[in-house]
């Protein structure tokens, strides 16, 4: 039933065809455009008369003006807070500390050699290490530093009035 009542319709739209417009279609068109483009200047001036004939019922008036920005002047400016805070840098402090301890201590790839001072086997211990660490510590440490340079640089002196 469905596949017959398809078959009827689109044999129905292959006789009738698509609509052709007659020849003087174009004409009719820009007749009809051509006839709202000399309405327009008509129509805005009226709508610009109109505008200008309402005025607005409330202004405000010169003493709201200056109230508004006297009290924006008069507030007093604040000393911004830092955006890492102490307890942060106690933690990346620490974290450093232990990345270096870890690396000394359980990293160390040269074999133990006889120093006359422990000093000395703290600096060759680091040497080692720093053959051992990945690439992504030394970079990620001084990113890290160029931010705290940046941080305090940008803070210095700064106040916000709000």
């Amino acid at each position: 039933m469905e596949d017959e009542k398809k078959d009827r319709f689109s044999r129905l739209i292959q006789q009738v065809g698509p609509d052709k417009p007659g020849a003087d279609f174009t004409r009719a068109i820009m007749k009809q455009v051509q006839a709202e483009s000399e309405l327009d200047p008509a129509n805005e001036a009226a709508l610009i008369q109109l505008l200008q004939s309402h005025t607005l019922v409330e202004k405000p008036s010169s003493a709201f003006n200056r109230r508004v920005m006297n009290q924006i002047l008069v507030s007093q400016p604040r000393q911004l807070e830092p955006i890492i805070r102490p307890r942060v840098w106690y933690v990346m402090a620490a974290s450093l500390l232990l990345i270096v301890l870890f690396c000394v201590g359980l990293l160390s790839s040269s074999p133990a050699q006889p120093t006359s001072s422990g000093l000395d086997r703290f600096f060759l211990g680091i040497e080692g290490t720093l053959d051992a660490l990945p690439i992504s510590y030394p970079l990620t440490l001084f990113a890290i530093g160029v931010l705290v340079v940046l941080d305090y640089f940008m803070r210095r002196d700064i106040r916000v009035r709000y």
